[in-house]
């Protein structure tokens, strides 16, 4: 009896320690996580950082710098400036990356900034003129600038000053052609007299 005693209580402790808790799964698959980061595996790395962010109740500060650095390596410039800016406002200056985290930071916003400038460049070069609306065979369009009134209203401090509308010419209307013009930014505005 005493045995079968003795044999129960072993298996009670072993199976205690034994156990691996939901939290220290979590750390295991981020220290793994950082393991393939730094082996340039990002999809893998991105993977495990994923699970432990969703699964884990309490995000651990250091999953902020690891999944920043990671989403840089993805190309995922925005996440990653978020990602390790909310490191740094939770840890600052004394936090274990900190300095990793200002030059990852800079990385990723040299990148964003330089893919906004693409984007600006390739649509500035882009081709206007070929951007034509199509007037469904209609053969005015309402004017986009006094909204159909011909007469554009300007609040001043104790009164209302009005002005024929400069692109359709107090009509309330542009051409469909002259619609086009304007939406490109090529159609000039009339001389108008203020009533």
């Amino acid at each position: 009896m005493k045995f079968i005693y003795s044999f129960i209580v072993c298996f009670n402790v072993c199976c205690a320690f034994g156990q691996i808790t939901p939290e220290s799964e979590y750390y295991r698959r981020m220290d793994l996580g950082q393991e393939l980061m730094y082996e340039g595996k990002y999809d893998a790395a991105q993977s495990e950082f994923l699970f432990v962010l969703e699964n884990m109740a309490v995000i651990p500060t250091e999953l902020a710098y690891f999944f920043g650095r990671n989403s840089f390596h993805l190309d995922a410039y925005k996440q990653s400036i978020n990602w390790l800016n909310k490191y740094l406002q939770l840890k600052g200056a004394k936090g274990q990356y900190y300095d990793d985290a200002i030059q990852y930071l800079q990385f990723s916003e040299d990148k964003y900034m330089e893919l906004q400038r693409n984007k600006t460049s390739v649509l500035s070069a882009y081709d206007l003129a070929s951007l034509q609306y199509d007037c469904e065979g209609l053969d005015k369009m309402i004017c986009p600038v006094c909204k159909g009134s011909g007469v554009i209203f300007r609040h001043g401090i104790f009164d209302t000053h009005y002005q024929t509308c400069p692109y359709s010419n107090g009509e309330g209307y542009l051409s469909c052609k002259n619609y086009n013009l304007f939406m490109m930014g090529i159609l000039t505005p009339h001389d108008s007299l203020s009533r």
